[in-house]
């Protein structure tokens, strides 16, 4: 059976394939046969630089745009040569950022690492899971003086009431999540 895949390629690509087939290859084998092309290969420096090295993917940015991303990258002190800048790698200076003008996929991983980010596509790397931060609770004056505020706003809160309010108001949320 042809897969549906290869179907929707032509007539062409399913004799291409039938013919892998009947000749010992794999489904995988016959899959790049009919499409006349190798698997990519991902993780590499090849296939992520691809068309990147050479300047090219600032071809699809008005000219006067690209110009000046690379002029203020070079002020800022970044040699642009030979990289290309990832926008989802970059801080808040974005093409001024020396981190975010990436020559590898160490390079972009190495950045991932170091600004603890997730990426996904040629590189995928998830950093691990830091333990939670120490829960802080509020010092017992000032908890104290904001509960008899709230007590004295609302006569009818009870005081429990009064010191949960307090705390869902002053207590940052990551630091309620800990019980």
């Amino acid at each position: 059976m042809i897969p549906k895949h290869i179907q929707a390629l032509g007539v062409e690509a399913v004799h291409r394939y039938k013919t892998a087939i009947e000749s010992g290859a794999g489904e995988r084998f016959a899959d790049m046969v009919a499409y006349q092309q190798a698997p990519s290969t991902q993780g590499t420096d090849r296939s992520f630089m691809e068309g990147r090295l050479d300047g090219s993917w600032m071809n699809t940015m008005p000219p006067h745009m690209a110009r000046r991303m690379v002029r203020e990258a070079q002020m800022a002190g970044i040699n642009t040569s030979g990289k290309f800048y990832m926008g989802g790698l970059a801080d808040k200076r974005g093409h001024r950022d020396p981190m975010a003008w990436v020559d590898s996929v160490a390079d972009v991983k190495r950045v991932a690492q170091v600004r603890d980010l997730e990426v996904r596509g040629i590189v995928n790397y998830t950093p691990p899971e830091k333990p939670p931060k120490p829960s802080v609770d509020l010092a017992p004056d000032i908890l104290r003086e904001n509960v008899a505020k709230e007590m004295k706003a609302n006569p009818k809160l009870k005081r429990g009431e009064a010191v949960e309010k307090v705390k869902d108001r002053m207590v940052p949320h990551w630091k309620k999540k800990r019980k």
